[in-house]
């Protein structure tokens, strides 16, 4: 049994550890600096210094406070949408429920949304004669895969459903796909070709 190699180490300027050190002691500067001023300050002027020694501690320590706050707020706005990050998609104020297949790249939308969105009924049965596995129950509704719904949103002649072609194809079909989706067999009409 051979040991586990260990990562060469790293060479040359760490700016993120940098900035944290640095970080680090400036606050345990500030914190030096105030306790000692306000204790002068407590000394010379009893609780009128101890006053005016709150005012400087409120000066020193803003940014920190504001960047403590900032660091709250992302933490906190992070463990609220943790449930949906990656699921969540919207067309102009329509929620749009999105499935991610993990095997293959492609993409599932709920029919019920896309109806509600579109302001039409999607019809599946014109869906799954267009294609056997385009369709896909789950617990909350029916789901229909990318290719297929952006096909039929392409062929209907209403403006909406080309706004919402255009987006299915922005944000759910190439997003799924990678940097090459453009360049495959299976890209949309008008997507550039392989040079």
């Amino acid at each position: 049994m051979t040991p586990a190699r260990r990562p060469p180490p790293r060479l040359g300027f760490d700016a993120a550890a940098h900035e944290r050190h640095h970080w680090w002691r400036a606050s345990l500067l500030k914190l030096a600096v105030c306790g000692g001023v306000s204790a002068l300050l407590w000394w010379i002027g009893g609780w009128a210094g101890l006053l005016v020694s709150l005012m400087l501690w409120a000066r020193v320590l803003a940014s920190e406070l504001m960047a403590l706050g900032e660091t709250a707020w992302l933490a906190l706005r992070w463990l609220a949408f943790r449930p949906v990050q990656g699921r969540f998609y919207q067309f102009k104020g329509h929620r749009i429920r999105v499935l991610e297949d993990g095997v293959e790249r492609q993409r599932w939308l709920a029919l019920e949304d896309l109806a509600t969105a579109l302001g039409a009924p999607v019809p599946a049965s014109l869906l799954r004669r267009r294609r056997a596995d385009a369709l896909r129950a789950e617990r909350d509704g029916v789901y229909g895969l990318d290719d297929t719904v952006l096909a039929w949103l392409r062929e209907q002649r209403n403006e909406r459903a080309g706004r919402l072609a255009l987006w299915v194809e922005r944000d759910v079909w190439y997003p799924a796909r990678g940097r090459k989706a453009s360049y495959t067999e299976g890209a949309p009409t008008g997507a550039p070709a392989d040079d």
